[in-house]
């Protein structure tokens, strides 16, 4: 079989996502969706696709979207800014979560599917910070780890609607290392959407770096990404060929 990995080298998150956009058409695999979000479509992903991103800091968070044209952008800097406050800083889930990253990130509460047993998860946000400010900045064991090996089992509790399916997250890790004095964050997705999470979601996390290398006075740094389903559904294909100029 002829697996096709990918690796990008961008300046910005910008960068990042068109040059994501264009390789998606050359080198991704179409398959038919038979479970999960969107069932029944069609969904084009790399079979494997890391990326570096040297300066997400630098420029607007949200993608450039050309103002001729009817497209609109996929985010924006003010959703961008909403998403790191309320839903990575925030643990506290609204009555219809299980969860969201802040419960992993900054602590929460969080029922385990396998056996209903409701977890006080710790804040491994601050964790990060004390252990880099306690231990100094040369060692690398600063990694954040979202979700229980228990969450895999989500999938296995009987559903009706699809607004009962219970899930795993998406987002499964964020590892941290100082580098010349910069704050470097490596992103690691089990599935991600290109177009309706990427740029929302790598915009959050460069707010986070800027906020934990604050917290262990470094210079915020880099942020790198690696994902073995980085993907676009069937009904974005027009979306992305559009922007692409396709």
């Amino acid at each position: 079989m002829n697996f096709k990995p990918v690796f990008i080298e961008a300046n910005d998150l910008d960068d990042a996502w068109y040059q994501l956009l264009s390789a998606l058409f050359e080198h991704g695999r179409e398959y038919k969706i038979d479970e999960g979000s969107h069932a029944g479509e069609s969904r084009l992903t790399f079979d494997f696709v890391a990326g570096f991103i040297k300066h997400p800091h630098q420029g607007p968070l949200a993608p450039y979207v050309p103002e001729s044209g009817s497209l609109s952008p996929p985010t924006s800097h003010e959703e961008i800014e909403q998403y790191f406050a309320n839903y990575l800083m925030d643990g506290r889930c609204a009555p219809d979560e299980e969860y969201r990253y802040g419960t992993f990130l900054v602590g929460g509460d969080y029922e385990l599917p396998s056996n209903s047993l409701l977890m006080k998860v710790p804040n491994q946000v601050q964790w990060v910070i004390d252990h880099f400010n306690k231990k100094g900045l040369g060692q690398e064991h600063c990694y954040i780890t979202i979700g229980y090996p228990e969450s895999n089992l989500a999938y296995d509790i009987p559903y009706t609607n699809e607004g009962d399916r219970r899930t795993s997250p998406c987002l499964r890790g964020l590892d941290f290392r100082v580098v010349n004095n910069h704050l470097t964050t490596h992103v690691i997705y089990r599935s991600w959407d290109l177009v309706g999470g990427f740029p929302t979601n790598m915009g959050g996390f460069t707010l986070l770096n800027q906020y934990i290398a604050s917290e262990i006075n470094v210079e915020p740094g880099p942020l790198s990404f690696s994902c073995k389903s980085l993907h676009a559904y069937s009904h974005a294909y027009p979306y992305i060929k559009m922007r692409l100029g396709k």
